[in-house]
């Protein structure tokens, strides 16, 4: 296993760094930068973006910008400071990093436990009205995109009910009220939760209608166990393991919704910091983001082949296949198949 994770983390240096490379060249061959956003000034000379350039860096040739801004923050891991604010990228990250955890645990939680829920429901109850209404939900859910849901909710629960705040974190001089903040928290975990308990759900009622197939279910249910264990015990764990894979693969993309719903709810986190700085072209904090998303992508993929085989023994980190992404299972002989 120690092996395993050694070959994982060596291959992810390269994609890190091969994902840094694009994002800054991306945004610094872009039209405007930190200097646009100031050009338009009468007020502002030629001389003065000239010397504002220098004091950036953005003086320099474009290689040259990268390896510095490479050793910056992969040998010294210092992000820089904010060409908007002054204030270190580190400090900013450190600071909103707690907003969105939680924000994406909370919605990670829904999103697992309501999936699960939905989907072995409506497989048991398949071709009845229950599947049919969760299957409209799930479709609903993956289609309406987060923005327009997040207006929707505020205008029914906040502005027409009155029954939740529309957003922030907290009120203002309120201290460590945690049912208020729990209040704060429900409408943007549940907005963000939909589209992946939606997704997630039908994954699970698709592999357990493939486990209800296996002959191990027959073998089962011949036996006399009573259906209770049939579900839980054997067709629950089978199915639960390709959907895990998904799950964990994707609790990285949670943090694209969380740039689109933390905008909408005005939650302080990183989504939000990220938004911002596309706004007003902050080069070093969006990179500082762009590397910090990057990591937990790799991060999360690793979880999520540890947490496979640890599920399912017949997967072996010693064969992981080159360049599939994928560990090959064994028979019970030991060949792979």
């Amino acid at each position: 296993m120690t092996a395993f994770l050694v070959r994982r983390f060596a291959r992810a240096v390269p994609t890190v760094i091969l994902i840094s490379v694009a994002a800054f060249a991306c945004l610094h061959l872009a039209p405007g930068g930190p200097v646009g956003v100031i050009s338009g000034n009468p007020k502002v000379t030629e001389t003065d973006l000239a010397r504002i350039r220098e004091n950036f860096g953005l003086d320099k040739p474009l290689p040259l910008q990268y390896l510095y801004w490479f050793r910056q923050v992969f040998l010294r891991f210092d992000f820089g400071k904010s060409y908007v604010t002054g204030r270190p990228v580190s400090e900013m990250i450190l600071q909103r990093l707690p907003a969105t955890l939680e924000l994406m645990g909370a919605a990670f939680a829904i999103a697992v436990l309501l999936g699960v829920m939905i989907g072995t429901v409506a497989a048991l109850k398949r071709g009845t009205l229950i599947d049919d209404v969760f299957s409209i939900i799930s479709t609903v859910g993956m289609s309406v995109p987060v923005f327009w849901l997040g207006l929707m909710a505020i205008t029914v629960f906040s502005l027409k009910l009155g029954l939740l705040p529309a957003g922030g974190r907290s009120e203002l001089g309120a201290g460590k009220d945690v049912i208020g903040h729990l209040r704060h928290l429900v409408l943007p975990a549940a907005i963000l939760s939909l589209a992946y308990l939606s997704v997630w759900s039908r994954y699970m009622r698709v592999g357990l209608l493939e486990a209800f197939r296996g002959d191990f279910i027959r073998t089962a249910r011949a036996k006399g166990l009573g259906e209770g264990i049939v579900v839980f015990k054997h067709a629950l764990r089978n199915a639960v393991l390709p959907v895990l894979t998904v799950v964990v693969m994707q609790v990285p993309t949670i943090f694209t919704g969380a740039v689109i719903t933390e905008t909408v709810f005005s939650w302080p986190g990183m989504g939000r910091m990220f938004y911002e700085g596309l706004q007003r072209h902050d080069y070093t904090r969006i990179l500082g983001v762009v590397v910090i998303a990057s990591l937990l992508i790799v991060l999360f993929n690793t979880i999520g082949d540890v947490l496979s085989m640890v599920i399912d023994p017949r997967i072996s980190p010693h064969r992981f296949e080159r360049g599939a992404g994928v560990c090959t299972r064994k028979t019970a002989a030991g060949a792979p198949v």
